[in-house]
C-alpha cells in the first residue's frame, strides 16, 4: 500500500496516482489517501492496514513500527482480530495514540492514553496491543466478561505463552468487577480463567471426558481415577 503523502515525498504527483488507478495498477481503498497495488495478494487485514496507514500517511510503515512507542497502536476488538482471538466486530477500529487527536472519519476511533512498551507487539507489520492487554481492553470497551473470557480461551488454545503475571497486573484495577477486593488481580484472573473454562479443573474435566469416550482397554480404565488425581497438581501449574 502507498499513501498520497508518501508518494509526494518521493516526487510522485497525485495526477500520476490517479492515472495508475485508471489503468488498474492501483486501487483506492476506503480510507482517504491510501492506495493498494492491484497485483498484490489481498488479505483480510487490508482494510485495517489501510486505516492504520491513514493515521499518519506521511511516514513509512517500517519507520513507524521501529520505535518503542508507535504513534498509533491497534487495540481492543481490532487487535483481537489481528491476533485471531475473540469474536467481536472490530469497526470502528480502535487506535491508541500518545496525544489527543480528533477522529478524521468514522472508521477509526482514537483512545488517548499511555501504553507500556511491554504491551505492544508488531504482528504482520501492524503495531498491536499484546494478547494480555487486548483481553483487558475487551473487558473495558465491551463491558462483558464473557467476551474477554472468549478471547482468553482462544489465546490459550492457540498455544500462546500467556504472561499470567502481566495479565493479573492489568486486571488488578478491574478486580471489583469480578467480585474481588480492589487490586486483587490474581483473584480476577482466576475468575476469568474459570469463566473461560481454562482453569485446571475445567481442563482436567475435559481431558477425563475425552479419555472416557475413547475406546480404552478395561485394565487401563480401572487405573484411570488414580492417574487423574495424580495429574491434578501438574494441571494446576499450566
Amino acid at each position: 500500500m502507498v499513501t498520497t503523502a508518501q508518494a509526494r515525498v518521493h516526487g510522485i504527483a497525485r495526477a500520476n496516482l490517479a492515472h495508475r488507478v485508471r489503468t488498474g495498477a492501483l486501487e483506492r481503498t476506503d480510507h482517504y489517501g491510501v492506495y493498494r497495488i492491484a497485483a498484490a495478494p489481498s488479505s483480510p487485514m487490508d482494510d485495517l492496514r489501510a486505516a492504520w496507514l491513514s493515521t499518519n500517511p506521511e511516514v513509512l510503515a517500517p519507520t513507524r513500527t521501529a520505535v518503542l512507542q508507535p504513534d498509533a497502536v491497534v487495540a481492543s476488538a481490532a487487535a483481537a482480530m489481528v491476533h485471531g482471538i475473540g469474536d467481536v466486530y472490530p469497526a470502528p477500529y480502535k487506535m491508541i495514540v500518545p496525544g489527543r487527536r480528533q477522529n478524521a472519519t468514522g472508521s477509526v476511533a482514537y483512545s488517548w492514553r499511555a501504553l507500556n512498551p511491554r504491551d505492544i507487539e508488531v504482528v504482520d507489520g501492524l503495531p498491536v496491543t499484546s494478547r494480555e492487554r487486548t483481553v483487558v481492553d475487551l473487558l473495558v470497551d465491551e463491558g462483558d466478561v464473557s467476551i474477554a473470557a472468549d478471547a482468553l480461551r482462544h489465546a490459550l488454545r492457540d498455544g500462546y505463552d500467556l504472561d499470567e503475571g502481566r495479565l493479573a497486573e492489568l486486571l488488578s484495577s478491574h478486580a471489583e468487577r469480578f467480585g474481588r477486593t480492589s487490586g486483587d488481580g490474581v483473584g480476577a484472573l482466576a475468575y476469568l480463567m474459570v469463566t473461560a473454562e481454562m482453569d485446571a479443573v475445567s481442563r482436567a474435566g475435559r481431558a477425563l471426558d475425552r479419555l472416557l469416550r475413547s475406546k480404552m482397554p478395561v485394565s487401563s480404565a480401572e487405573a484411570l481415577p488414580d492417574k487423574f488425581v495424580v495429574s491434578l497438581p501438574a494441571l494446576g501449574r499450566v
